[in-house]
């Protein structure tokens, strides 16, 4: 047999390799050592914009979350979705205001958001080269038009409505599409019904956005210049570092050689076995110690609980957990000071605008409480996840099932004639606490809620004269104490047709 002939039989096929390369990248040991090296990045990067600011500092969810917190600065989430930033896709979202986000970083006069992206060729993801440009963009404006009609805006406010200011890597084509769109943008924002009044009152500069990456981008700036700067900072952070070929290797903690991941945190199903963000940081001595052998048995003992946390965080490093107390309504924040966090079991109320009368959102953790009982009078449940029936024999309980809309475009729209129905009847009652759960808080049961306030509010709607504006205007109210609900498109969706196709009576 010719030397030729074994080789072709020997090497491995271009297909082998590639398949070879993505079963390496989905191994937990190169995504932990990933995520860590990406993380010291940007906490380098917190060192350096927030110890001696007062800016505001967000992580974006979900994979964001993993790259900050553990460190000395605390971060809160946010959600800017790269998918409204994407080609011929651009949007100003009205289901994802980020209104606690807007606030804080007017209050702090600047803020710092923090992601990272998978893609080999960007330097960062859309969510930071767009999404939030696009969105700064029509806060500025409705923010200039609010100052305007108070009588407080600047002789020359040009600038507020010079935007969208993008990064230099969007192509010009590109540039003129989104700039184009820019009314559509404002009618988006004008649709929810947030009244910006009160962002206006503290937005002193409007925001503008400025990039920082392992690169060259962002290399110029300083605490000083941007204080200096004709605009409010919107510092935005990508973890993900330039990547010459997959499967490149680096060198970690105690010698150990992995294969970089960009974005490692991305899409977590497929590889954590169930770690969070938060048991990364407080247990990442001992992931980043493991060999690649061990550390799929060290990630199941640590979500078992077989392995205790090895230090207590200062608090002020933790990550804000999806669902912690909003910063832009002073009344909302008193109501949810000390509620916690909602992955934690934490509630969140409606504000009493909703009109409906005491009716909170919570996620299945309230059902660990100890005192849950005493949290409401009456639970509605709206998920996959069954409630032990022990935990909720001592009050009115209600569980419908409902899966997650990727897997059902039907359920929760079935499920709501019986959720407005025992929602009706826990208020039967004067002065009754109806609380609203699903499995993680922040879809289903917000989608509900809204639907609840469609159904009961002081202005009950019909197939007759419901629009998507009406859904927005009542998510926006939600959000209000609750500004982490993110419910998705599909479950909005499934609200809107309920009431389009079926007369809610009084």
């Amino acid at each position: 047999m010719s030397d030729d002939a074994i080789n072709a039989r020997v090497a491995p096929s271009f297909y082998a390799l590639t398949r070879s390369i993505d079963r390496e990248d989905r191994r937990a040991f190169h995504r932990v050592h990933s995520i860590a090296r990406d993380a010291a990045f940007v906490e380098a990067q917190g060192e350096r914009f927030l110890r001696d600011s007062t800016c505001a500092a967000f992580a974006n969810a979900r994979a964001g979350a993993w790259y900050a917190g553990g460190g000395r600065f605390a971060y809160e989430t946010c959600y800017f979705k790269s998918t409204d930033g994407h080609n011929n896709n651009w949007t100003m979202s009205a289901t994802r205001l980020n209104r606690r986000v807007a606030m804080a970083c007017a209050a702090g006069r600047g803020g710092m958001i923090v992601d990272a992206t998978r893609s080999a060729v960007k330097r960062f993801p859309d969510a930071l080269s767009k999404t939030v440009p696009i969105w700064c963009d029509a806060l500025n404006r409705a923010c200039a038009r609010a100052k305007r009609d108070a009588g407080a805006a600047d002789a020359d406010d040009r600038a507020w409505f010079e935007g969208p200011h993008l990064p230099e890597w969007v192509a010009e084509h590109e540039r003129n599409s989104i700039r184009a769109l820019v009314p559509e943008f404002e009618a988006s924002l004008k649709s929810t019904g947030w009244d910006v009044g009160e962002l206006a009152a503290i937005l002193e500069k409007p925001f503008r956005c400025v990039w920082v990456s392992r690169g060259e981008d962002g290399a110029e700036l300083s605490l000083e210049s941007l204080a200096e700067a004709d605009f409010t900072p919107l510092i935005l952070v990508t973890a993900s570092a330039p990547l010459h070929w997959r499967g490149e290797r680096r060198v970690g903690v105690n010698g150990h050689s992995f294969a970089y991941v960009p974005g490692a945190a991305d899409d977590e199903e497929s590889w954590s076995r169930g770690l969070t963000a938060d048991m990364f940081h407080e247990h990442r001595d001992a992931l980043l110690h493991a060999s690649e052998r061990d550390i799929d048995n060290i990630i199941a003992r640590i979500v078992d609980g077989r392995i205790g946390k090895p230090r207590e965080l200062d608090p002020r490093s933790r990550l804000a957990p999806r669902g912690c107390a909003p910063m832009d309504s002073r009344a909302a924040e008193e109501a949810n000071r000390s509620n916690g966090a909602i992955c934690d079991g934490g509630m969140r109320e409606l504000s009493p605008e909703c009109g409906i009368g005491r009716c909170s959102i919570a996620s299945f953790a309230v059902y660990d409480r100890a005192d849950m009982e005493k949290l409401a009078d009456a639970f509605l449940h709206v998920g996959e996840t069954v409630v032990d029936p022990s935990k909720a024999c001592s009050t009115a309980f209600l569980h419908v099932p409902a899966r997650k809309a990727k897997v059902s475009r039907t359920d929760l729209m079935k499920a709501l004639p019986r959720c407005i129905e025992f929602a009706r009847r826990t208020f039967e009652t004067p002065g009754a606490r109806l609380c609203v759960t699903c499995d993680d808080g922040v879809d289903h049961s917000v989608a509900v809620a809204v639907a609840l306030c469609i159904a009961m509010g002081p202005s009950p709607c019909s197939n007759a004269d419901l629009d998507k504006d009406d859904v927005r205007k009542q998510l926006a109210a939600v959000s209000k104490t609750h500004p982490d609900a993110r419910p998705t498109r599909a479950s909005l969706k499934q609200v809107y047709n309920f009431f389009l196709h079926s007369e809610v009576a009084d």
